[in-house]
């Protein structure tokens, strides 16, 4: 079968030859033209116009570096195939090899352009060699000469093909034909194989029209062929491939046929023409057939359910085509009740657990089926092993169009005795009253709300199991995937949305007791209370963009208490000293947490380490911020360590001391007084130890014009004197 273009000859501008003349065609790679030979009064040798002294062809149609190629028919009706390489006089030389393949019966080169043999230079010699039924040709011409030949007869049936092999000097390949004085020219590539064929007929021309031209599935199309034609005969026979795959689909001898698409898609329709001689035409259609147009699907309120449960499915039916006769089989398990809540105006069978339309449902409408599934109860499930998947499968019919869909989407739910976290809370109904007990409902919607989320904060506070969990705890990582969940309104049976890294940063800062000293351990109030065991923390947490579900999570060493200050829309859990923000961070808020601290006051304190830069004893504060949606961990950077002491400088102590109680108070101000210094000076007279104060105790030469600058300048203790320059230890 041949495959031609529609209306191909009209296109060409080309007057197709009568049916004596034959029908021919020049194919390469993706161009194919119908040619008509020139014809003319000369016989083929003597057309070519052969010069033997000039070793060139004066032959007009020649031009130079180009391989000129035609069908030439004589005046008595024999067909020759001509080869002219170069135009005489003009061009440089060259050399070329070509194969000629499938030669018909009795053709040869009835001429040769130089068809001299020289034995010692073989390279410069024309040769023809038949191998097998074909010719390898190969032909040398110099500066302003012609190569090539006349070949054939060729008679008025042939399929030859011309495969170029090596080609110098020749810049291209041009095949004319039509008008001998004003031939039409086809420009042809040097690389791929060359088809020329000749048949007695001419091919059937293959029209279609497709109705309608944009059809959906399940729609009748009409294919309509009634446009082909065959210029010198009638059509016999027309063959139909409607999805494009190669194989006959349908072979009529009536140009028109209906076909129905069962689904939606691309597709390529073949039509294939025969006229009465046995010659075929094929051409191709691409058709795209929208899909199918009614959706009907299924949503269940629960992945997991516990015996004895109830739970909700609601079916949808869209179309934008007009449904007539329609109706719904659902199939659940065995033994389940069915407990009808929305029937959409259908007449609904108990028994069957179908639903069957009255009316017509309106292309651009849609019927919603509502029904509740009660779960046998534990003694009915006994001879069950639990956990088990259960499945409900449904048919959707409908009679005009004639279609049968089996019911997409949610299909199965899994019945065991405790529920997952995500659906406990999903399904959760917080108490109203203080006192109530929670409680479920698989009913309900799959989306986490506000109200099940800050109960589910309130359980995790206060290490509360999650209801229908079988006792499970709540632990921050699941608080934060809850958080994601219901900020981004997902459902709990799908998997949370992408979301675009963030860039999130954690800082802490460290407020001690005493300003510029550690915490001070041993330090009694006149009631007995410790003084100086307690520090101030601040946690700063900022994004660069939304950010569900933070979590803070501190990890301070054994027995130190944290008291919340300040949690800045955060929820506490005390005992494992962690936050989490039931809510979306955003950019340019951040969010600060503050906490204290309590050291116990009986921890024993290790002695500095000697050096010009003593090193206190201390303990390390750790922390890590992490997110839900995205999925995020980082690190708590700034102040982390926290030094422990049971002594001050002595400094510190001056600016402690009650000169009235003659004793050391750490709620003083961090300023020198006069009565401070006159103190200071009594110690530095007497050469005394300053009581609770590290080694070496006392009040020397350069401490006391210390002590006494800091009281005349009014600088606090933890500052610089003014112009000093600061300590080689400070910062470390």
């Amino acid at each position: 079968m041949r495959k031609i273009s529609l209306a191909m000859a009209v296109v060409l501008g080309v007057a197709l030859p009568l049916l004596a003349q034959g029908y021919f065609e020049v194919i390469q790679g993706t161009t194919k033209v119908a040619v008509v030979p020139l014809s003319g009064t000369k016989t083929a040798q003597d057309f070519y116009d052969y010069d033997s002294g000039q070793s060139r062809s004066r032959n007009p149609l020649g031009e130079a570096n180009t391989a000129v190629l035609f069908l030439y028919r004589e005046p008595a009706g024999q067909l020759f195939l001509f080869f002219i390489l170069g135009k005489a006089e003009a061009g440089t030389g060259g050399n070329a090899r070509f194969t000629i393949k499938n030669v018909p019966i009795g053709a040869d080169f009835v001429l040769k352009d130089d068809s001299f043999y020289f034995p010692l230079f073989p390279e410069l010699s024309d040769t023809y060699t038949k191998t097998n039924g074909d010719f390898a040709v190969y032909w040398v011409w110099g500066d302003g000469r012609t190569d090539g030949g006349v070949f054939g007869p060729l008679g008025e049936e042939f399929d030859i093909t011309i495969v170029p092999e090596a080609l110098s000097g020749v810049q291209r390949i041009v095949f004319k034909y039509g008008d001998l004085n004003k031939p039409t020219r086809v420009e042809l590539n040097t690389l791929d194989p060359i088809e020329i064929k000749g048949m007695r007929n001419q091919p059937p021309v293959a029209k279609l029209v497709v109705s309608p031209a944009a059809p959906r599935a399940r729609q009748e199309v009409l294919f309509d062929a009634s446009g082909s034609y065959d210029p010198d005969g009638t059509i016999k026979e027309y063959r139909w491939d409607f999805d494009g795959d190669g194989k006959i689909d349908l072979i009529s001898t009536e140009p028109k046929v209906r076909y129905t698409y069962v689904s939606g898609g691309n597709f390529t329709v073949g039509l294939t023409v025969l006229d009465n001689t046995g010659v075929s035409t094929t051409i191709t259609y691409p058709l795209y057939v929208s899909p199918i147009t009614v959706q009907v699907t299924r949503e269940i309120s629960t992945t997991h359910a516990l015996p004895g449960s109830v739970f909700r499915v609601t079916v949808t039916i869209k179309t934008d085509q007009d449904l007539i006769g329609v109706g719904l089989d659902e199939d659940p398990p065995a033994n389940w009740e069915v407990i009808p809540i929305q029937n959409a105006g259908a007449v609904f069978n108990r028994p069957y657990v179908q639903w069957v339309f009255m009316d017509t449902i309106k292309a651009g409408t849609q019927r919603v089926i509502v029904y509740d599934l009660k779960v046998p109860t534990a003694d009915q499930l006994a001879s069950v092993r639990l956990p088990q998947q259960f499945c409900i499968s449904g048919i959707l019919q409908a009679k005009v169009p004639d279609l049968s869909l089996e019911v997409a989407g949610e299909t199965c739910v899994i019945v065991d005795s405790c529920l997952t976290i995500l659906d406990a809370v999903a399904h959760l109904i917080p108490p109203e009253r203080p006192g109530d007990q929670d409680r479920l409902d698989l009913r309900l919607s799959e989306t986490i709300t506000v109200d099940q989320l800050n109960r589910v904060a309130e359980l995790w506070r206060t290490s509360q199991p999650a209801p229908g969990t079988c006792g499970e705890q709540l632990d921050l990582e699941k608080v934060k995937l809850i958080a994601a969940y219901a900020y981004s309104c997902t459902p709990v049976d799908e998997p949370l949305p992408p979301y675009p890294a963030a860039n999130v940063k954690a800082r802490r800062t460290i407020l001690y007791p005493i300003p510029c000293e550690a915490v001070v351990l041993g330090f009694y109030d006149s009631m007995g209370n410790a003084l100086g065991n307690k520090f101030t923390v601040k946690v700063e947490i900022e994004t660069d963009r939304d950010v569900i579900g933070v979590g803070l999570d501190e990890d301070l060493p054994v027995g130190w208490r944290v008291t919340p200050i300040q949690n800045d829309g955060f929820v506490y859990k005390p005992g494992v000293d962690q936050w989490v923000l039931l809510d979306i961070l955003k950019p340019g808020r951040p969010k600060t947490i503050i906490y204290e601290v309590t050291v116990p006051p009986n921890i024993q304190v290790k002695k500095p380490l000697p050096g010009p830069c003593p090193v206190r004893d201390y303990q390390t504060v750790v922390g890590r911020v992490d997110t839900g949606l995205p999925c995020q961990v980082v690190d708590v950077t700034g102040q982390s360590k926290v030094e422990l002491a049971d002594c001050l400088s002595v400094l510190a102590a001056i600016a402690k001391w009650d000169v009235a109680r003659d004793t050391i108070d750490l709620t003083l101000s961090d300023k020198i007084t006069l009565p401070q210094v006159q103190r200071a000076i009594a110690f530095w007279l007497e050469g005394s130890r300053v009581p609770r104060t590290c080694d070496p105790g006392i009040v020397d030469f350069e401490l006391m014009k210390t002590i006494i600058a800091y009281w005349l300048t009014g600088t606090p203790i933890c500052e610089p004197l003014p112009g000093q320059v600061p300590s080689i230890c400070e910062g470390r």
